[in-house]
This record gives structure tokens, C-alpha cells and sequence, in this order.
């Protein structure tokens, strides 16, 4: 019987890393800033979570903190499902 190994990506500091970088997104991004603020930071699960359905609507709602999202959030939305999507690929 031969048993064959196979490596195991590490999902949780993927995960980790992708909450991260939507955070940052969400926050607002410029050259200097490399970190989201705490508030976005707590959030950055949910917004992969909304994310990964692709509601765009939902998700600036959520990074905006209301109803219905303004169109500065609307735009951090689309950035967001994009480098959601090119990590599910």
C-alpha cells in the first residue's frame, strides 16, 4: 500500500489575507495607507461573505453603513467582487 502526501493550502491565513485587503479596500486605499482601520478591519468577513454573491447593491450598503450605497462605496463594492473573484479562480 503506498500513501501519497499531498500539500494542504492554508485556507485560514488565505482567508485571513482577503479579509485583509477587502478591508483595506472598503477603508479607502492611497499610496501611504497599508492597513484598514479597526472598524473595516471587524468587517472584513462580512464584506467577503457579500462579496462572494456578487450583490453589489448589498455590499455598498454594508461598506457605506446604510440603505442604500453612496457611489464612492458603489465603486469600492465593484473593486471588491473583482479581487474576490480572481482569488475563487
Amino acid at each position: 500500500m503506498t500513501t501519497t502526501l499531498t500539500a494542504v493550502p492554508d485556507t485560514a491565513s488565505t482567508t485571513a489575507d482577503l479579509d485583509q485587503r477587502v478591508a483595506l479596500i472598503a477603508c479607502g486605499t492611497r499610496e501611504d495607507k497599508t492597513q484598514a482601520c479597526d472598524s473595516h478591519r471587524k468587517k472584513g468577513a462580512a464584506f467577503v461573505d457579500i462579496a462572494s454573491t456578487g450583490a453589489v447593491d448589498a455590499l455598498a450598503a454594508a461598506i457605506c453603513g446604510s440603505n442604500q450605497g453612496c457611489r464612492k462605496c458603489t465603486g469600492k463594492a465593484v473593486e471588491i467582487i473583482r479581487v474576490y473573484n480572481e482569488e475563487a479562480e
